[in-house]
């Protein structure tokens, strides 16, 4: 086990659960760069996507609890169900929905979805991409600013994969 895998036994289940909430915040302060659009930032560039590019540089953004997660086609993807109770991009679409994505466990990255999970998931047009998905008290805040971007992102072309300028 390396040394990064261990907990220190003296450590408060408070104390983990304190800590986990200042990375969750951070984390959701970095990706949406604290201004009021609440875009992400972009990698390597620097650039930092307003809300309305990031809703343009998405291929899919909704709501629902998981149905299933199976073993995908290819190696490194899976087959995530999803009954959808929100689309917000596209504005419909079926109530059940079945997505071909990134394994998110495939590097030890994240871990997989699990079924009766409730999530916000964005999905990028980038098929190579991880999924993002938001969990618990912060998918209000996430539906918030995507509802609040979606009538600028309307007809807005998304350029350099989401990456740069839109």
């Amino acid at each position: 086990m390396s040394r990064w895998a261990r907990r220190p036994p003296d450590v408060s289940e408070e104390h983990r659960v304190l800590a986990g909430a200042a990375v969750a915040g951070l984390v959701f302060g970095i990706a949406f760069d604290g201004d009021s659009a609440g875009g992400p930032a972009g990698p390597a560039t620097g650039a930092k996507l307003s809300a309305e590019g990031w809703v343009a540089c998405s291929q899919v953004m909704a709501e629902g609890e998981v149905v299933s997660v199976e073993e995908g086609p290819e190696a490194g993807r899976v087959l995530l169900t999803v009954a959808v109770t929100d689309w917000f991009k596209p504005a419909t679409g079926e109530k059940e929905a079945r997505f071909d994505v990134v394994d998110p466990a495939k590097d030890g990255a994240y871990p997989r979805w699990k079924p009766g999970e409730h999530l916000l998931l964005v999905i990028d047009r980038d098929p190579t991409a991880y999924v993002t998905s938001y969990r618990g008290d912060d998918i209000a805040e996430v539906r918030r600013s995507i509802e609040r971007a979606l009538p600028g992102a309307a007809g807005r072309e998304c350029r350099d994969g989401g990456r740069g300028d839109v």
